[in-house]
């Protein structure tokens, strides 16, 4: 054919493309949807956790940078036979593959690294195991700082205060750690002067520092304007570096020179009855500062009436009639002293803010009596509004000064003063000086009698008539602490028991002391006495309570010492004592001095012996504290109930009962008792009682001849029960051929003196004593029979596998029956054979017939004590020997009756337990086995049925509701039966204690409560006392009471034992009723609690004196009004209720000018008032009295007041204008608010018709300005606008507020306004916004600003800046034209946008801008790739995991934004490449399984992942790779497979050996670690199989096997986890056949066969063929080698019939080898032993097939395709490629791995595509 014809590379590529074609890798699939592949199949649903782990190992390693190549970084862990790589093999480091060294392969630079580290990993050799590496990069200082610019202008005001900061760029340093910027900062050129220093601060979190320049004292501009200083930053590196920066400060000028006046003051001479507006006086004032800030204007203050003064030249003139006070004479005389006016003239600069100067005008006047004298006090201290003396002041001491002040001149002004009331008891005086009057103590003073003092004081002037004024002196005595505090008894006793709770009621103290205030507060402490910290007081009330639990036997009673301190500054004390004593309670158990007592005592110890002397102590009272003694357990010991003596009852045996726990209990005989347990551990010492006794006996060993000296023939034993020294056996060779023998004394070894060649006696007998240290001896001596091995012959058991037998156990308590026959043992008929037990029988329970070798019983047979005896017997007949095992089983009678762990036991119930609730476990145990061990239970005593028990488990149940009271104990007695024939029991008392549950609520005897006491009642009185009950016991009925509501102000308290108790001072006045709820709440668990309401009643007393509502009272009355004219009401209260509360009003008796009311207050005229004739009269419009109000108790209180009446004025005078003309300039930009000027009026009416209003009628257009109605204040209230208005005429009315008759007079003003720089620059253009892309060069023009100013000249030149925004200097700004440029590069990923803040400036000083925010947004380009983090990926995932398990996230991140910023993802290779086993999802970098995972096929995958950014178009995408290394752990998915042969010839020279037995296991570790087992096959225990190396050997030597074949069954399994582990069963087959005459022969010589490689197992091979004589042959692989003589494994088979040899499995010539020997066994089998013979079979092995990797890309048109297929070989080496074009319906692009396997012989070619 012409198939034949083509070469073979082009014949195979044929066939690939015929292939492709036909199962459509190169053709369409048409129309409609197409299949999704797994690898493009999304994974739904929410994510899953991921099924992987990371690296376990972690390695930290530290390099320099700088270091030059090769130098060592560290070392890696490794493990012997490992060889390391890097995962991915880093340019800058090399790693030694065996010793795991780490060295670098460049220079390394840290600050190129994103974050000073490299994160490798290291993967290992086979079975892969990852290390992660972390290689720091430590930084050396080879970089300086660097600032953001070389320099910087700042300014500062000269105002600045000290510690000024402005904000500095901080300097840089590529640097880490100490090599970075070290925030050491110096100016060091330019602060000659000190003044500027730098402070460095960070933010809270401490990652970022700034650094300020900062001012250090005051600065003057007009001193120094300019400072150029120089910093220096320095790093911390080693040698430092350093940088510079240039900082220009510009001190800003301020307003801080005030105007000065030519004259400090000014004093002129006026006539006082000059006109007003009369000018008398010119000031002037300076300013050193300029401009604004020299302009100077003057005023004088608001509440100056009298002169006015010229704003802008100074000049002052009255602006009324003058009227100024009377001035001090400087020396006393009887002549006339001027009159003086002094104010202040104010000059005030225009600045911001305004500085103001003053200077002082003093104008002297010449004086009519006028004035009334006024009076003043002057009090110590100057602060108090009221006098103060001491009660205990001396006669003659200071209380207060008087003043009289009378500013008319001559006699009108002479004024003298006197105590006109108050002082009727003569305890004051007062005293003239020439200046005031003193007012000095003329009496003792008592504070107790009379606290205050109201002296009305009277000054009178020589005027005539004279004119007088009065004035009231109120003066308080204050306390001295001169009175100690008084207890109200000289001794305190209180009785408790010492089970009180804490806060339990001890003692109320109290202490009263008679001195007022802080003086009269008590404070009470215990001084001594309460060591024990078991009492509490109350320091404000003196309560007494209990603070901790008492304990009377600690101290039975205490004696308190106890202070009471008042609170003055130099405090009194009283002392008292409380005497408090502890009653006794049965609260103490009694107390071992040693709960655990160890003693020791001889076994040869007498009964009676004192075993030790128990004590406890109980240190209640009575017989609370009587101890009595008893054993919880008695028996071997016995104890004396009252002095705790143990004694023994009989003889100890250590042998038996080495050592005892003996449980004593202490009981007290309080009610209910208390009691403790101690526990007595007693070792029984030894005494030497027993003798050694050999086990066994007798002893028989063959000795080799040609032994040497020294050999160890064997060990005799001998154990003695005693112990310690009394058990140390000595052996000694009592008889024998000691010649030959030696004896160790103490080991017991037998051993050679000398060889046994050097007798000619075939056997030796010996007898070896024992002997302990006591000089017991063994009372049989151990006979040794040594034989020479030469002569032994073997005697053979007819049952040489041994004999098994059953006996009865011998019943307990029966006698035992000796001589029972066992069974019996046979070695052979001659009567010379002997037998003995040598072996298994310690206790000589069984013994033999020397000759007819009957076994029988020799003692008690007790099967609890032993189940099953193993018996070694032997048998000798001369020089023959045999052993046999002989396995004696004891069977069971029914002879033990169950047993309960204790005779009693004591459980708690519930009362409240609920019905089959679980009571109480009872298990009893039999010894017994069988049904006679299986034990049942029931109740053999069970009050009223109450409980049930389970028959099986023993478990007890509540069977009824407990009715029984708590604290009451059952009794159940549980009987337990076993299953015997002769049933057997025993019985258990169980004691129920019924345990109290707290189920009752503490009940009180009341539904509620009610109660009364007076306000008065004491602080710690007990009032009244509750009482609640709770039927429950113990802790569940101890009831304590708390107050829960109503107690918010604390005023009472309850103590535990339900009384109450006032705590705080109780008020009436405050509060008469208290609703309380009072909570008893019990002890339990939860607790219990109930609640009832009670009221308490508080009784007035009379303890409030009335008050007036007021502390003065003022009426108004008007002139001319008749007589009996109401003038008001007096209104006082009292706190009180009742006829404490019932009030009297009265007015003095000298007074003539009304009348009061007493009962409603009611005051009245008298007679017809004229306020100007009172005014003349009294120099005042009113008149004051002293009003009384007393109450009506028993003993009356009273309070006063002082009353003003004043005479009400009509109106009859209009306002009138002062200081006119009025004129007055001021600035166009006057804020709004600011004021212009004041005008002043007087009215000489008095209140409302004296008070006057101001309103502008006139000339305000534009409502600019407005006038305060009440103060005449004028203030602009629009802005002001020189261009539009230049000057204003305003007029002013003043109007009184005369309720019926109002009256009003006008004055005019002038306003002159000034020109000011008032018009800011106004933007014109309307852009807002700008947008440039990141990539614009610098210098690019953005925008032109443009702005004017409605100003002339430099008030209307416009400049340009950016004040704001300009982060980093990016933007620059033309000045002058407004044009905006780019200064430097953008970057979108560091800053988008920008808020510019353009600020537009006019020339005007001071100078006016506008500002607008200015937005310029950064357009982001593509010039970031996506970016994965530096740290290798390497997971750890298990084999078998499920299909699309997602194991790890990659993650990268791209800076840039919208599509340049989104990342989607995709793997793009996968090493090993042969299948993709993994995928990812695009959008989340959840990488995921594909195709099941097997570690036995590929153990690790690295994964190429693809990150991209999605830019458009698709040309300026980006991307990114990271490797991804799965590291894949074994799972124990694998069984052993056999791979040794299946057939071995059984040994028959002296080796042992069979054959080698060996599984192979593809799993790793522990997994693939494959043990042995023989399994069966062996029924002569003939074989034996090395668990671990699989050695078969044979367990003897055999000369004549038993068998022809062995059929062996041998197990193989690993040794995983147990729960996982794997096995697999095989079968051996061993002959016992070997070569020699007359046996099988082949008929042809060697044979040979081939077998092509991948070829299926059972591919024949070759066939051979052998002729037997007798029977048939059986064919057999015993051995397969491969070339070289190399061991194979199991690769051949051969039929057992017809001799054909086929493979055992697929052959790879690559992985193994090309020739294999295979030996083929030929057995006879015939009715004789059968013969073999062997021959080998050579097999060679082809490679038919060639297999190729292909991959197929398909660029598919519409029409057409062309198709390229490379083909490459592993095995020879070929490749081939083949194009071809063909026709297709689909237009893709698609890309097919693809495998093709070619079978040369046959042009047949097979492909498979992924």
């Amino acid at each position: 054919m012409w198939w034949r014809h083509v070469p073979l590379m082009r014949r195979v590529a044929l066939l690939v493309l015929a292939v492709l074609l036909t199962c459509g890798l190169v053709s369409g699939q048409g129309p409609g949807a197409r299949k999704q592949s797994p690898a493009s199949r999304h994974v739904d649903g929410p994510p899953e956790q991921m099924q992987s782990r990371a690296v376990d190992t972690r390695v930290q390693l530290e390099v320099a940078e700088g270091q030059p190549r090769g130098t060592l970084v560290g070392r890696i862990p490794t493990k012997p036979g490992f060889t390391y790589r890097f995962n991915e093999p880093p340019a800058e480091f090399e790693l030694d593959p065996v010793s795991g060294e780490v060295r670098t392969a460049a220079v390394l630079d840290r600050e190129s690294l994103a974050h000073g580290r490299y994160d490798l990993v290291v993967l290992s050799s086979q079975p892969t195991y990852p290390i992660e590496v972390r290689i720091a990069v430590l930084d050396v200082n080879d970089n300086s700082p660097e600032f953001p610019e070389p320099s910087i202008a700042v300014s500062f005001s000269e105002s600045a205060a000290p510690g000024t900061r402005v904000l500095l760029d901080a300097a840089t340093d590529s640097d880490a750690g100490r090599n970075g910027v070290s925030d050491d900062y110096r100016i060091v050129g330019g602060n000659s002067e000190g003044r500027f220093r730098l402070v460095v601060t960070s933010n809270p979190s401490g990652d970022i520092t700034y650094l300020h320049l900062e001012t250090t004292g005051k600065l003057d501009r007009e001193a120094r304007a300019h400072y150029d200083l120089n910093v220096s930053a320095r790093d911390g590196g080693e040698p430092p570096r350093f940088v510079y920066l240039r900082v220009n400060v510009t001190v800003l000028d301020v307003n801080d020179n005030p105007p000065i006046f030519d004259h400090s003051d000014y004093s002129v001479s006026l006539n006082e009855s000059v006109p007003p507006g009369t000018p008398f006086l010119q000031v002037t004032a300076t300013d050193s500062d300029s401009g604004d800030n020299a302009r100077v204007t003057y005023y004088l203050a608001d509440t100056e009436h009298r002169f006015v003064v010229d704003p802008e030249t100074g000049v002052i003139s009255t602006a009324e009639t003058l009227d100024c006070p009377q001035q001090s004479c400087p020396q006393p005389t009887p002549k006339r002293c001027p009159k003086s006016c002094v104010f202040t003239v104010y000059a005030r600069d225009h600045g911001s803010p305004r500085q103001d100067g003053r200077t002082y005008v003093t104008v002297n006047l010449v004086d009519a009596n006028d004035h009334d004298p006024v009076i003043r006090f002057r009090y110590f201290p100057s602060t108090a509004g009221y006098a103060t003396v001491d009660e205990n002041a001396a006669n003659g001491s200071v209380v207060a000064a008087v003043s009289i002040v009378d500013l008319d001149e001559g006699p009108n002004g002479e004024t003298t003063v006197e105590i006109r009331s108050g002082n009727e008891l003569g305890h004051f005086r007062l005293e003239r000086t020439p200046s005031f009057d003193i007012v000095r103590v003329a009496g003792v003073l008592d504070r107790e009698r009379v606290g205050k003092y109201n002296l009305t004081v009277v000054a009178t002037d020589k005027g005539t008539p004279p004119r007088t004024s009065t004035a009231f002196l109120v003066i308080r005595v204050n306390d001295v602490n001169d009175h100690e505090p008084v207890f109200e008894k000289s001794e305190y006793q209180a009785v408790l028991s010492e089970l009180a709770p804490p806060g339990t009621f001890v003692a109320g103290i109290s202490a009263s002391d008679e001195d007022s205030g802080v003086n009269a507060r008590v404070y009470y402490a215990i001084v001594s006495g309460n060591e024990r910290g078991w009492f509490d007081m109350d320091a404000d009330t003196g309560l007494v309570t209990t603070w901790a639990p008492l304990d009377r036997e600690l101290q039975d009673s205490a004696e308190l010492r106890i202070s009471a301190r008042d609170g003055g500054p130099n405090p009194k004390w009283a002392h008292t004592t409380l005497k408090v004593t502890v009653l006794d309670e049965n609260d103490e158990r009694p107390e071992f001095s040693q709960e655990r007592i160890n003693v020791t005592l001889s076994e040869s110890a007498p009964p009676d012996t004192l075993v030790a002397m128990l004590t406890a102590a109980d240190h209640d009272q009575g017989t609370n504290g009587s101890v009595t003694y008893n054993l919880l357990e008695p028996g071997v010991f016995a104890l004396d109930p009252l002095t705790g003596q143990l004694t023994t009852r009989t003889k100890l045996d250590r042998e038996a009962t080495p050592r005892y726990e003996v449980r004593v209990i202490a009981k007290d005989q309080g009610v209910p008792p208390q009691s403790s347990t101690a526990t007595v551990f007693l070792r029984v010492l030894d005494v030497n009682d027993n003798s050694p006794e050999f086990y066994p006996r007798l002893y028989f060993s063959p000795v080799p001849e040609d032994a040497p000296t020294g050999t160890s023939v064997l060990t005799v034993t001998a154990t003695d029960l005693d112990e310690g020294e009394n058990a140390a056996v000595t052996y000694s060779l009592e008889s024998g051929d000691e010649s030959l023998f030696v004896v160790d004394r103490s080991t017991g070894v037998v051993s050679l003196k000398r060889s046994l060649r050097d007798s000619p006696k075939p056997y030796f007998r010996l007898r070896i004593s024992a002997t302990d240290r006591g000089g017991r001896r063994a009372p049989e001596d151990a006979e040794v029979e040594v034989i020479k091995d030469t002569r032994v012959d073997d005697l053979e058991f007819d049952t040489p596998e041994g004999y098994e037998f059953e006996i009865s156990e011998d019943p307990d308590g029966n006698e035992p029956h000796i001589g029972r026959e066992v069974g019996r043992v046979s070695a052979g008929l001659g009567e010379a054979i002997r037998y003995y037990i040598v072996l298994g029988d310690p206790r000589r329970s069984f013994q033999v017939d020397e000759r007819s070798g009957v076994i029988t019983t020799a003692n008690r047979i007790d099967r609890e004590q032993v189940v099953t005896y193993t018996l070694t017997v032997v048998a000798r007949a001369g020089h023959a020997m045999g052993r046999v095992v002989v396995s004696v089983v004891v069977l069971d009678e029914n002879d033990c009756q169950p047993q309960f762990t204790r005779a009693r036991d004591e459980v708690k119930v519930p009362e409240n337990a609920a019905i089959g609730s679980e009571v109480y476990f009872s298990r009893a145990r039999d010894r017994d086995s069988g049904p006679n061990s299986r034990v049942t239970y029931s109740l053999s005593m069970n009050p009223d049925s109450q409980f049930r028990v389970s028959q099986t488990t023993g478990v007890i149940y509540l069977n009824k509701p407990i009715m029984a009271a708590p604290g009451t104990t059952m009794q159940v007695e549980v009987l337990a039966t076993d299953g015997g024939d002769v049933p057997l029991s025993s019985k258990h008392m169980v004691t129920a204690l019924i345990e109290d549950v707290n189920d009752h609520t503490p009940v009180f005897d009341h539904t509620s409560y009610e109660t009364s006491l007076l306000e008065s009642a004491p602080v710690n009185d007990r009032f009244f006392a509750l009482s609640a009950s709770d039927s429950d016991l113990a802790d569940n009925g101890r009831v304590s009471y708390q107050i829960t509501e109503g107690n918010a102000e604390g005023k009472f308290g309850i103590f535990p034992d339900g009384f109450l108790y006032v705590r705080n001072v109780l008020d009436r006045e405050e509060r008469d009723y208290y609703s309380l709820s009072v909570t008893a709440k019990d002890s339990g668990n939860p607790a219990r609690s109930s609640i009832v309401p009670l009221v308490v009643h508080v009784i007035d007393e009379n303890d409030n004196s009335p008050q007036f509502t007021n502390t003065t009272f003022s009426f108004h009355v008007m002139e001319n009004e008749p007589p009996d004219s109401f003038v008001g009401k007096l209104t006082a209260t009292d706190a009180d209720i009742g006829r404490n509360a019932e009030l009297t009003f009265s007015l003095p008796a000298a007074q003539r000018d009304f009348a009061i009311d007493p009962k409603n207050g009611f005051i009245k005229t008298l007679h017809v008032f004229d306020r100007e004739e009172l005014v003349r009269a009294m120099g005042q419009g009113h008149i004051t009295l002293e009003a009384i109000v007393s109450d009506n108790g028993a003993l009356r209180l009273r309070d006063k007041v002082k009353v003003n009446v004043y005479v009400s004025d009509e109106n009859d005078n209009a306002p009138k204008f002062l200081r006119t003309p009025y004129r007055v300039q001021i600035s166009e930009v006057s804020p709004v608010g600011a004021q212009v000027f004041r005008v002043f009026t007087s009215d000489a009416d008095d209140g409302l018709n004296g008070d006057v209003f101001y309103s502008l009628t006139e000339g305000n257009e534009g409502s600019v300005f407005a006038v305060d109605e009440a103060t005449g204040q004028l203030t602009v209230v629009r802005p002001l606008d020189r261009e539009s208005v230049s000057q204003y005429k305003l007029t002013v009315m003043a109007q009184d507020a005369g309720l019926t008759v109002r009256l009003n007079s006008t004055e005019h003003i002038e306003v002159d306004v000034l020109d000011e720089n008032d018009n800011a620059p106004q933007f014109s253009q309307t852009e807002a916004e700008v947008f440039v892309m990141e990539t614009a060069p610098t210098n690019t023009r953005l925008l032109q600003f443009k702005a004017t100013d409605a100003d002339l000249g430099v008030n209307s030149e416009v400049t340009f800046s950016i004040t704001a925004g300009n982060r980093r200097d990016t933007f620059l700004i033309d000045p002058a034209s407004g044009a905006l440029y780019l200064r430097r590069p953008l970057d979108y990923e560091d800053v988008n946008s920008y808020a510019l803040n353009i600020t537009a400036s006019d020339g005007g000083s001071p100078r006016l801008s506008s500002t607008i925010v200015f937005k310029v947004f950064v357009e982001d380009f593509n010039d970031n790739p996506p970016a994965f983090p530096s740290t290798a990926i390497v997971r750890q995932i298990r084999e078998g995991i499920s299909v699309h398990t997602p194991i790890v996230t990659v993650t990268a991140e791209d800076p840039d934004s919208g599509p340049n910023g989104r990342v989607m993802y995709t793997i793009s290779r996968q090493e090993p490449a042969d299948e993709m086993h993994f995928g990812i999802d695009a959008s989340t970098g959840i990488i995921h399984t594909l195709l099941a995972i097997d570690r036995e096929r590929v153990d690790t995958f690295r994964l190429t992942v693809v990150a991209t950014d999605q830019a458009e178009p698709p040309s300026a995408r980006l991307s990114a790779e990271k490797l991804v290394t799965v590291i894949v752990e074994d799972v124990n998915d694998n069984a052993p497979l056999f791979v040794s042969m299946s057939a071995a010839v059984f040994p028959r020279d002296t080796s042992l050996l069979v054959m080698r037995v060996v599984a192979r296991d593809l799993d790793s570790g522990t997994n693939g670690l494959v043990t042995y087992e023989l399994a069966g096959g062996d029924d002569d225990n003939l074989f034996s199989l090395h668990r671990g190396t699989g050695a078969l050997t044979l367990r003897r030597r055999t000369l004549e096997p038993p068998a022809a074949r062995f059929h062996l069954a041998v197990k193989a399994t690993d040794e995983a986890v147990q729960s996982e582990r794997k096995s697999t069963d095989g079968y051996i087959t061993v002959v016992a056949a070997w070569p020699g005459p007359g046996g099988p022969q082949f008929e042809a010589g060697p044979a040979s066969g081939s077998v092509a490689e991948n070829e299926p197992p059972g591919t024949s091979v070759a066939r051979v063929s052998a002729r037997a004589r007798h029977g048939d042959v059986e064919y057999h692989v015993v051995n397969v080698t491969a070339a070289g003589g190399r061991q194979a494994e199991r690769l051949f088979d051969v039929d057992p019939r017809i001799g054909v040899v086929s493979t055992a499995e697929s052959l790879d010539r690559e992985a193994g080898s090309d020739f294999y020997d295979v030996e083929v066994m030929a057995v006879e089998l015939g009715p004789t032993r059968p013969k073999a013979a062997s021959l080998k079979v050579s097999a060679a092995r082809l490679s038919p097939t060639l297999l190729f990797a292909c991959t197929s890309y398909l660029a598919l048109v519409h029409d057409l395709a062309s198709v390229t297929v490379r083909l490459s070989d592993a095995d020879s080496n070929h490749s081939l490629t083949y194009s071809r074009t063909v026709a297709s319906s689909a237009a893709r692009f698609t890309r097919h791995p693809c495998y093709v396997n070619y079978n040369y012989r046959i042009n047949v070619i097979h492909t498979s595509v992924n």
